[in-house]
């Protein structure tokens, strides 16, 4: 019996491939969003830090509460900013998702033509032995009989 052989077994592969790089691209871009939550995160500790510094003072500069105020403002801009680049890349997330669910649809449509195709294969494989097992089961009663005739002759 000749071996296995799919004749789709390049494209599967490149699918199977296309599935790893929308995977990567995802991690990517979930990586991006955690490092916006962090800066964000980040950004808002250093704020509450300068309020508590400031607020814990025993007297205050008017030009500490304007400074303190500046970069209350700053960070307010900078928060709104990261944001959006959040919702930017939940977007992207979305959109990298459906691809990465297309990507796998379509090789799971490869893989389970292989499998059908290898199913047949196999089965084909068993008839063919089947037959060959019948075969030489035949064969071998026939020149039995041709044995047992030629042992015993009716004269």
């Amino acid at each position: 019996m000749k071996r296995f052989q799919f004749p789709l077994e390049t494209v599967r592969r490149w699918r199977l491939e296309r599935v790893g790089i929308e995977e990567s691209k995802l991690r990517q871009i979930l990586a991006e969003k955690q490092k916006l939550v962090a800066t964000k995160a980040q950004i808002q500790r250093e704020l509450a830090q300068a309020l508590q510094q400031v607020i814990g003072q025993s007297s205050m500069q008017p030009l500490e509460l304007e400074s303190l105020d500046s970069f209350r403002l700053y960070v307010g801009g900078r928060v709104r900013d990261l944001e959006s680049q959040e919702r930017q890349c939940e977007a992207k997330i979305v959109e990298q998702r459906n691809q990465l669910l297309e990507a796998r649809r379509q090789f799971e449509l490869l893989e389970r033509l292989r499998e059908k195709a290898m199913t047949e294969w196999r089965a084909a494989g068993a008839k063919e032995q089947e037959d060959l097992a019948a075969e030489l089961f035949l064969a071998k009663s026939i020149r039995e009989r041709n044995r047992a005739r030629s042992a015993n002759p009716r004269s």
